[in-house]
């Protein structure tokens, strides 16, 4: 490419300096443009807000493992009751022993870049910090977002605990081996939740949102200092809650 740039400019010498001018512009504007297009990753519905988001064997992959608050959207209208199912494969990053990762539900407006919050939304999450709380250090929380700067937790830090012995056998090494399967079903003219257990076949946690939900346009998926792919998705409006 460098060689085609370097013809366009002897010929255009010969020219005269204006169309020289004209031609500096023009090759300033490709070399910003092209590597913008070389490195660009199509991730289908997906938009990346915040990341290092990218399509990999068919799965939506987060890279960075410094990235906090990485996130990607995708539109999709929410009401009545809805069920989101997907996996999630860690890659890289929970050694330190900080990670999380979980999905934003009811999205009215998404954040195009990096934000604490996402527009009017609820953030299922789950949260991995030994050092803050001690124990396993493995807990699941749920947020309500207001905006991009606005968000707060529902319960206390500590309310929904995952158990150390569910986790015996695990190791970081060998996480990678796995797929953590999610299965969330929300009522959102009520604002109840249920969430699967990923362990325990048929058990799920039910839990209550402290209001209805208006009807969502978007979803999200997110990290927070890990690698992980996101990946079978299945949205389902199933007939009862």
């Amino acid at each position: 490419m460098t060689e085609v740039f370097e013809r366009l400019k002897t010929k255009l010498k010969v020219q005269g300096g204006k169309r020289m001018k004209r031609l500096t512009v023009l090759i300033c504007l490709l070399l910003l443009i092209v590597p913008a297009f070389l490195f660009a990753q199509n991730l289908g519905d997906w938009k990346a807000a915040y990341g290092d988001w990218r399509m990999m064997g068919g799965r939506l992959a987060q890279m960075s493992t410094r990235a906090g608050m990485a996130q990607a959207y995708m539109p999709i209208r929410q009401s009545g009751i809805v069920q989101y199912e997907f996996d999630v494969r860690y890659i890289d990053g929970a050694d330190d022993q900080f990670a999380g990762f979980g999905v934003h539900v009811g999205i009215d407006r998404p954040h195009p870049r990096k934000s604490w919050g996402n527009g009017r939304s609820f953030l299922l999450w789950l949260t991995y910090d030994p050092k803050v709380y001690g124990g396993a250090g493995l807990y699941a929380q749920a947020y309500k977002s207001v905006n991009a700067s606005t968000m707060n937790l529902l319960h206390a830090a500590k309310a929904y605990p995952i158990p150390a012995d569910r986790l015996q056998g695990i190791y970081v090494n060998w996480l990678s081996q796995y797929l953590l399967p999610v299965k969330i079903r929300v009522n959102y003219d009520t604002g109840w939740v249920k969430v699967w257990d990923p362990i325990i076949p048929n058990y799920f946690y039910r839990f209550w949102l402290g209001e209805p939900i208006r009807n969502g346009a978007h979803i999200s998926v997110r990290t927070n200092s890990v690698a992980a792919s996101f990946g079978n998705f299945r949205i389902s409006r199933p007939g009862s809650f």
